[in-house]
Parts: C-alpha cells; structure tokens; sequence
C-alpha cells in the first residue's frame, strides 16, 4: 500500500477546481485516487494530522470562502479516509530543522506515519542541505537512517499514480543504489 501525504495545498486546490467546475486537475486526480482507495499503481492510503485538518479547516473557512459548516463537513470527510488507512495521527513534534511551523508539522507527520510521497506545489519548503535532487524542481528524495520519503510535486505524483514511469534516478534512489545527480 502507497501512502501519501498530501500538503494542505492539494486540498485547497482540487476544492478551488471543484468550485470552477475544473474535474480534471492533478490535485483533484490525487484526492480522488485518495477516496478510492486504489490507484493503477495499487492501493493507496492518506496521511494525514489532526493539525493538519485544523488548518485545513481554517484556511476554508476563512481565505477560502467556504461556510464553517461546509469546511468543518470536509475535514470530517477526508479524517474518513485517513481512519481507514495508516495514518490518522496527533502530528509532528517539532524537531525537523524546518522554519516554517506549518510545514514543518506535515513533513514530521509524512515521516511519523511512513509515508512513501509527501506531495506539495512547495517542494522548496520542505527541502534542507541533504535531500537529493532526483528531478530538478519536482522530484526530491528525504532519508532517515533506511527511511525513504519522495516529495513529490502535485504534477509528478499524479502521473506517477495514473501510471507513468518513475524517471531511472528516483528508481535509483528508492532501492538504493548509487544516489542520483541532477
């Protein structure tokens, strides 16, 4: 099972399409993969925090222009998806060298729950001196001790769940051979 952390940004950008009547964007592909459950790639499974979801539901409610109560119906909804998958957790602890508070909480949950992608439009924000860079500008690899993480741009991850190839140098880095150069 794949499971994947999907940044706040997905979310907020597959509900803006929604709205617009936009239904085939890379984030709406992602959280639909996501309530399936199943992808060409096999099944997956969301991580997410209660953190997360509380800023989820903020940033709806508020720059988003969504009803408390719609917003607060959402975060229910995808808490769903996660309670059936690996990962419903408390959040990070605040150690990774991260300055951003926020983002720092979704890549410590990412690593906490075992995540294989950490997807985000923002992959800059979640890199430090020794992620490697496997696709210059969307595709970035974390290790921790024989933990693995991809972060993954949007665009990336959704051709990767529909079906097309990895580029050799993720391959390369995710069974561990020779690390990979841009």
């Amino acid at each position: 099972m794949l499971r994947l952390c999907l940044h706040l940004n997905n979310w907020c950008g597959a509900f803006l399409a929604q709205r617009l009547g936009r239904n085939s964007t890379a984030a709406g592909y992602l959280t639909q993969t996501l309530r399936d459950g199943v992808s060409p790639r096999g099944p997956v499974a969301l991580v997410i925090s209660l953190g997360m979801l509380d800023r989820l539901r903020d940033v709806l409610s508020g720059q988003l222009g969504f009803t408390s109560t719609d917003a607060e119906r959402l975060c229910d909804l995808i808490a769903t998806y996660a309670r059936e998958g690996p990962s419903l957790t408390l959040g990070g602890i605040g150690v990774l060298p991260i300055r951003d508070q926020e983002d720092r909480h979704v890549l410590e949950t990412a690593w906490a729950a075992h995540s294989d992608l950490l997807v985000t439009h923002n992959l800059v924000d979640f890199l430090d001196r020794d992620s490697e860079v496997l696709v210059a500008d969307r595709v970035y690899g974390l290790k921790r001790g024989a933990a693995k993480l991809l972060v993954c741009h949007t665009y990336n991850a959704a051709a990767w769940l529909g079906g097309e190839p990895w580029p050799d140098a993720v391959i390369r880095f995710l069974d561990g051979d020779v690390p990979a150069t841009a």
